[in-house]
């Protein structure tokens, strides 16, 4: 496979990823605040839908003030922001209109059709009102392309660079979110507001990685800080924590790299190295090292895992 062509099913999968969990995010926060305690303003919630897409010092560039509209527009559909949603969903379909021979037509298809979706919005005034199905029509388009790239294509290859591109986005997006949500709750915190918000703030978090339902039933209690971290950072068995995602990642790697000669294996030793670590970590040590502390080394190691793969293998 030309490199070129490995690299936008990479990049594919990747961008898709990243347009889920972006509205996913946007979608559970700025709803959240209808039924959120009292001292929760909504300005703390956009904010928050801002720190955690990356965009809070780019987005004081263009507007002076947090404000609802011009948030919500900024994050999902303004496509002058390469880091909108709309943005990742467009990069998503050009690099699949770039490997168009190394998918399924079925597959095309589906991306063509949730890029028209998001783009013919984009062509209308942005309605605050519409946030919640704009957002939801992206995270059901998203789902329907994960299962038609599991349902269509050859597990071989091309699935493999699709699938690693999901699974070491979607753990960067779950450390995002987990960054934003401890920095969130840690203000609460020094501002002697009451534990009830805190643990609302913990239910928040496993909502916007669709995981609030499960995390109750593994423990059989009310979100709290420990069962939240313990479950996505730690839980083998859960396709959103980051053990589960590195885990997969880890096995996509081996099939990729397992014909390529001469091939460098330090992203590989990083990723091993990581897992291993991960394994055989408690929530207690986490919180010894500090939370955002653990999560920020991860996360750089993530990437540098990522470009490293970048750079033996898909550069042309």
């Amino acid at each position: 496979m030309l490199s070129r062509i490995a690299n936008s099913l990479f990049w594919m999968g990747r961008y898709l990823e990243r347009s889920e969990h972006l509205a996913r995010y946007t979608k559970v926060h700025y709803f959240s605040a209808l039924d959120a305690p009292q001292s929760q303003n909504k300005e703390d919630l956009l904010s928050s839908i801002l720190k955690n897409a990356g965009l809070n010092h780019l987005y004081f560039k263009d507007y002076p003030t947090i404000n609802e509209q011009a948030v919500l527009f900024y994050v999902s559909l303004d496509l002058t922001n390469p880091f909108s949603i709309a943005s990742a969903v467009n990069s998503a379909r050009a690099n699949a209109r770039g490997a168009r021979d190394s998918i399924s037509s079925e597959l095309w298809e589906a991306i063509n059709k949730y890029y028209h979706e998001v783009n013919d919005i984009s062509l209308k005034r942005f309605d605050p009102d519409d946030t919640f199905d704009l957002m939801q029509s992206m995270i059901m388009n998203c789902h329907i392309i994960r299962g038609v790239i599991d349902n269509t294509m050859l597990h071989a290859d091309a699935w493999n660079l699709i699938s690693l591109g999901v699974h070491l986005e979607r753990a960067i997006q779950i450390m995002r979110i987990l960054m934003t949500k401890t920095d969130d709750i840690e203000n609460l915190e020094q501002n002697d507001l009451e534990t009830t918000i805190s643990n609302y703030h913990w239910s928040t978090l496993l909502k916007s990685a669709e995981s609030y339902d499960m995390c109750n039933r593994y423990y059989k209690a009310t979100p709290s800080r420990d069962n939240a971290l313990d479950f996505l950072i730690l839980n083998q068995a859960f396709p959103k924590s980051i053990a589960y995602n590195l885990n997969a990642a880890f096995e996509h790697l081996q099939k990729i790299t397992a014909f390529k000669l001469g091939m460098n294996e330090k992203f590989l030793f990083n990723v091993g190295k990581l897992l291993y670590s991960l394994k055989y970590l408690s929530i207690e040590e986490i919180h010894e090292q500090g939370v955002n502390t653990f999560l920020s080394n991860c996360l750089e190691t993530v990437y540098e895992i990522a470009n490293e793969f970048e750079k033996e293998y898909l550069k042309f």
